[in-house]
């Protein structure tokens, strides 16, 4: 089978191959909200945003917004991050990306 063949296949029957592995469906289980930790931790961006929007020292209001909206976004991010790092494992991509690889090579071999 060559690469071609091969990413046809993938891009055809992609989701039934992940959504048959454990660990893609739970790397992508681990993003939801589980536990009061979870609550906490994702509260925290909005706790951000609504702080920074009264104590950002901008005159115009559209800017307060933005700034506000950008430390949201990069809390949310960070709240992301801290959790993968919490429960130990990798994002959904990253699961992705190996079985694509192994069936590429179990396919091609």
């Amino acid at each position: 089978m060559t690469d071609r063949e091969f990413e046809t296949y993938w891009k055809e029957n992609r989701m039934t191959i992940l959504e048959k592995n454990d660990e893609y469906r739970h790397a992508k289980e681990n993003f939801k909200i589980h536990s009061g930790a979870d609550l906490i931790l994702f509260g925290i961006p909005v706790v951000a945003g609504i702080v920074s929007i009264n104590n950002v020292p901008l005159q115009n209001e559209l800017l307060k917004w933005i700034v506000s909206a950008v430390i949201t976004i990069v809390c949310f991010a960070l709240s992301v991050w801290v959790k993968s790092l919490i429960t130990g494992t990798v994002s959904p991509d990253e699961v992705e990306q190996r079985l694509k690889e192994t069936k590429r090579r179990e396919m091609v071999e």
